[in-house]
């Protein structure tokens, strides 16, 4: 069947177009009300976690019914009529088929975002143009066309068909690649055998080693010969040389860490400037999200390179300080008994070891004191903490008429006579 016959208007008018425009509407109204109550049923017997399955699966449970039901009406139609309509609206609904199934494995992968939006769009709208071409009877003809534009590449003859489909093949295997990668690595991060840099180490290695095969698979299963990937290597290999060293050094960086354990996820650091917990490493960065809330992000080269202070590599506990000065007139026993107080009723704060007070110097205004004690949760943050332990001090002071001094100065004037 070609365009002309498509759109020829005298085929509308028979009973032949109408009864085949019925079977249509009772297949999606039959696949409407058995998909919805198959939606209920999943949704009652299953947890949600499970809702992005369940979602994905009835989006396409709907066409695939739409098409069986056609598919069994299709035949015995075909002894009275000429259902060729049929077959376009299978067509249809198989592209939709598709495009759900490429749509429910991107957002199972990927993070949702924009640029995932317009990836669907544009998926959606390639596959929705091939159906057409194909449905008009001039695929052929198109691929034809891109067939004959052709070039060379080293001693490999590529055209415009072959890179589309090296670049449709690519994007496929990787798509599944990356289902699996996922999969294997939400099965590994689960393990109870495995620490959480080993989780992460396995999880990214399989992911890269999954990628290669899965382009290696790709243009082998499309006739392309590999040994023009040397060239490519060896621009890459110039490339990481000159421009790209500091990338690759990360990314080596990253490895080491994760193998040699140095550096985990929660771990308390000090790097540079910045103390806070580790939540996330990278193949080329780490993220440090500082007592404040506000995350650093790091380049691994430089925890590599440089000195880092690991707070919780032997333990977890984070030692918290909290310096106060009193008057000269005020009592330093009081005060030490007053800010220990302060520290033991706080939830957060560690009975073993319990907490201390110190007496550190006689500065110029007062006597200086530092109280010291420890946490188990040093992501929670300690700026509400020492709050709240410097109001429960500051309250006390005031009650029991201990002196917080301030600076001052004495002025002597001297009357001189001339």
């Amino acid at each position: 069947m070609n365009f002309l016959d498509l759109v020829n208007f005298d085929n509308f008018l028979n009973v032949s177009f109408l009864m085949q425009i019925i079977v249509v509407l009772l297949a999606v109204g039959i696949s409407y009300f058995t998909n919805t109550s198959f939606k209920h049923f999943l949704n009652k017997h299953s947890s949600k976690k499970n809702h992005l399955f369940i979602d994905g699966l009835t989006r396409v449970t709907f066409p695939l019914i739409v098409i069986c039901v056609i598919g069994i009406s299709q035949y015995p139609l075909s002894f009275f009529y000429e259902a060729k309509y049929l077959g376009i609206a299978q067509k249809i609904f198989f592209a939709m088929v598709l495009i759900r199934l490429s749509v429910y494995f991107i957002r199972y992968i990927l993070h949702a975002s924009a640029w995932i939006n317009a990836l669907e769009n544009f998926i959606a709208t390639i596959i929705w143009i091939l159906a057409a071409l194909y449905i008009f009877g001039i695929l052929s003809e198109f691929i034809d066309l891109l067939n004959d534009v052709s070039f060379k590449v080293g001693t490999q003859n590529l055209s415009l068909l072959i890179l589309l489909q090296a670049v449709f093949v690519i994007f496929l295997a990787i798509l599944i690649a990356m289902t699996f990668a996922k999969y294997i690595e939400n099965k590994l991060m689960r393990s109870k055998q495995l620490d959480m840099n080993s989780k992460v180490m396995f999880g990214k290695v399989l992911r890269i080693f999954l990628y290669f095969i899965a382009v290696v698979v790709s243009l082998s299963s499309i006739g392309v010969n590999l040994t023009f990937l040397n060239v490519l290597g060896g621009a890459l290999g110039v490339g990481l040389a000159f421009g790209l060293q500091n990338i690759a050094s990360n990314y080596i960086s990253g490895f080491i860490i994760l193998m040699d354990k140095s550096i985990h996820i929660g771990d308390i650091l000090m790097v540079g400037e910045h103390y806070g917990v580790v939540t996330l490493i990278r193949s080329r960065y780490t993220v440090l999200r500082k007592l404040d809330g506000v995350e650093v992000i790091i380049p691994n080269e430089k925890l590599i390179s440089e000195n880092i202070i690991n707070h919780s590599f032997t333990d977890r506990k984070a030692r918290i300080t909290a310096e106060i000065q009193i008057g000269y007139k005020s009592s330093v026993d009081k005060a030490f008994e007053i800010m220990l107080d302060a520290a033991k009723k706080e939830k957060r704060v560690l009975k073993n070891p319990a907490p201390k007070v110190y007496l550190m110097g006689f500065g110029d205004s007062g006597i200086d004191l530092k109280l010291s004690f420890y946490i188990l949760d040093p992501e929670e943050g300690s700026w509400e903490l020492k709050s709240d332990i410097y109001r429960k001090i500051w309250k006390k002071f005031q009650e029991q008429g201990i002196e917080i001094p301030y600076p001052y100065r004495t002025i002597e004037l001297i009357n001189q006579k001339k």
